[in-house]
C-alpha cells in the first residue's frame, strides 16, 4: 500500500511501514534538521508546511504524530486554542476529506486522552468517525513488546467503513517480555569520553550516593525527596510570596532564616530575603495546597530521623549545589542502595534514579539517560536502539543520524518508535485481511 508521512520527523513511521512492503509517496516535517535525515535515509525531500499541502499523489494510508506540545504536560496544554500547533490536526483532518485514506494511523502523547477533561479526544474521535471511519484508540509503550524504553504514547485507528469487517479493531497485547538496558549499549570501550559525566556531576551525585546509602535501612526517602526543606521551620501558612494580605512580616522571615542557620541578608526588601527559600515556595502564586504541604511536612520528618545518620556537613553541601540538583528521587524500590548501579536522569524535577530493566522515555529536551555503572550518558545510537532505528544495518542499510549530537537527541526524542508502530501496521494488516 502507499503512505503518505505526516509531520514525519525523521521517519519513525516511514521505517516501520517501508519494513513491512508499504511505499512513501509523501512526507511533510516544518523541522528543516528532521528533514535533511528523512531525505538521508529514505531519499524523499520533505515538503515543508501542511497547510500547504494540495493534490497529494493517491494513496492508501495516512500516518501523522501531529504535533503534541499543546496536549503534553510539559507544554502549556492550550489544546486547539494554541492556534501555532493544536489546529494542525484540522490540517489532517482537511487532506483526509481531500484523499479519503482507507486508515488513518496517529500518534501523540497520552496526556490528549485526558486534556480538558476528555473534551479534546472527544473532538478528535468525532472527527474521524464523520468522515466515515471506524475509531480506535489505545495506550502502549514500547517495554511492553521487548523494547527497553517505557514511553507510553496513545495510538490511534481510523479504518474506512468500505474495508471494516464489522468487528472492533484491536491493538496488539504486550509481550510482557523481561527486557534490560544492557541490550542497547555500545562496547564500553568503543565509547567516546566526551559522553562522560563531568567531575561536578560525579560529585553532586557522589553526595546523594552517600545520602542513599546511609540513611536508615528500615525506610526508603521520600518521593520526592527536596533537600531544600531539610532542618527547615519557615511556617507553610501564608508564605506564599505574593498574598495580598501578609501575616509573615520581613523581620519574621529574617529570624527564620537565622533560626536556620542560614544566611540573613540586609536587604528589607521582601523579594530578597525570600531569595533564601526553596524555589516552590518563590513562585508560588496562592497559598501552598495541601499534597505540597504533605511533601514538605514528609521531607523535615524524615530529616530528623536521619540527620544524625547524614551529617550537617552533607546538608551544607548540598545546599550549594543548584536548586534542581537539590532534589532527588529514588525510583529503584528494594533494588541495592548505589546510585552506580542503576540509571540515572537529570532532570528539572530532580536526580531521578531509576531501575536498570528500561530507559525513561526520551524526550527532545536535554534528560539523556545515565548509565550508572559506566558514569556517563547514553550515547545517540544506544538511544536509536530505544526507539527501535536500525542503526545497526541488521534489517537493511544502517539509519544514519545527525552528526550534531544535540540534534539528534532532540530529534529521537521526537520520534515515534519503529517497532510498536510496526506491530500496530501488521495487526491493521491481519484486520483489513
Amino acid at each position: 500500500m502507499q503512505f503518505v508521512d505526516l509531520f514525519c520527523g525523521i521517519g519513525g513511521f516511514h521505517a516501520a511501514l517501508s519494513q513491512l512492503g508499504h511505499e512513501c509517496v509523501f512526507a511533510c516535517d516544518a523541522d528543516t534538521d528532521a528533514a535533511e535525515m528523512y531525505q538521508k535515509n529514505f531519499g524523499i525531500n520533505a515538503h515543508h508546511d501542511v497547510r500547504d499541502c494540495k493534490d497529494l499523489p493517491d494513496f492508501d494510508i495516512l500516518c501523522a504524530g501531529f504535533p503534541c506540545q499543546p496536549f503534553s504536560k510539559s507544554g502549556s496544554q492550550q489544546g486547539f486554542n494554541d492556534l501555532t500547533r493544536g489546529t494542525l490536526f484540522h490540517e489532517i483532518m482537511r487532506i483526509v476529506r481531500e484523499s479519503k485514506p482507507k486508515i488513518l494511523l496517529l500518534e501523540n502523547v497520552p496526556n490528549l486522552h485526558t486534556h480538558d477533561d476528555g473534551n479534546t479526544f472527544e473532538i478528535i474521535k468525532a472527527s474521524i468517525e464523520e468522515e466515515g471511519y471506524h475509531f480506535s484508540s489505545a495506550i502502549l509503550s514500547p517495554h511492553e513488546f521487548g523494547t527497553p524504553q517505557i514511553r507510553k504514547r496513545l495510538y490511534m485507528v481510523g479504518i474506512k467503513k468500505e474495508i471494516w469487517n464489522e468487528k472492533k479493531f484491536e491493538f496488539p497485547e504486550g509481550t510482557r517480555e523481561i527486557t534490560n538496558v544492557k541490550s542497547i549499549l555500545d562496547k564500553k570501550k568503543s565509547v567516546d569520553n566526551k559522553y562522560s559525566l563531568s567531575k561536578g556531576e560525579i560529585r553532586i551525585l557522589e553526595y546523594w550516593n552517600y545520602f542513599i546509602e546511609n540513611i536508615s535501612s528500615e525506610e526508603n526517602p521520600p518521593s520526592p525527596t527536596w533537600s531544600q526543606d531539610f532542618a527547615r521551620t519557615y511556617p507553610l501558612e501564608h508564605i506564599h510570596p505574593i498574598s495580598k494580605q501578609w501575616r509573615i512580616t520581613v523581620k519574621d522571615l529574617k529570624k527564620n532564616l537565622e533560626k536556620d542557620g542560614l544566611h540573613v541578608p540586609k536587604s528589607r526588601l521582601r523579594k530578597e530575603v525570600l531569595r533564601f527559600f526553596p524555589p516552590y515556595i518563590i513562585s508560588a502564586k496562592k497559598p501552598l495546597p495541601g499534597w505540597k504541604r504533605k511533601f514538605i511536612t514528609n521531607n523535615r520528618k524524615f530529616w530528623e530521623k536521619n540527620q544524625s545518620l547524614l551529617g550537617d556537613e552533607w546538608l551544607s553541601v548540598v545546599r550549594e549545589f543548584e536548586q534542581t540538583y537539590q532534589k532527588f528521587e529514588w525510583q529503584v524500590g528494594d533494588e541495592p542502595r548505589n546510585i552506580w548501579k542503576h540509571m540515572i536522569q537529570f532532570r528539572p524535577s530532580g536526580i531521578r534514579v531509576k531501575r536498570t530493566n528500561y530507559i525513561p522515555a526520551l524526550v527532545a529536551i536535554t534528560q539523556i539517560p545515565i548509565i550508572g555503572w559506566q558514569k556517563r550518558r547514553m550515547t545517540p545510537k544506544e538511544c536509536a536502539r530505544a526507539q527501535d532505528f536500525d542503526v545497526d544495518g541488521i534489517i537493511s542499510k544502517p539509519y544514519v543520524l545527525s552528526d550534531i549530537d544535540s540534534v539528534a537527541y532532540k530529534q529521537l526524542g521526537n520520534a515515534v518508535n519503529v517497532k510498536l508502530t510496526k506491530i500496530i501496521m501488521q495487526e491493521i494488516e491481519r484486520y483489513i485481511r
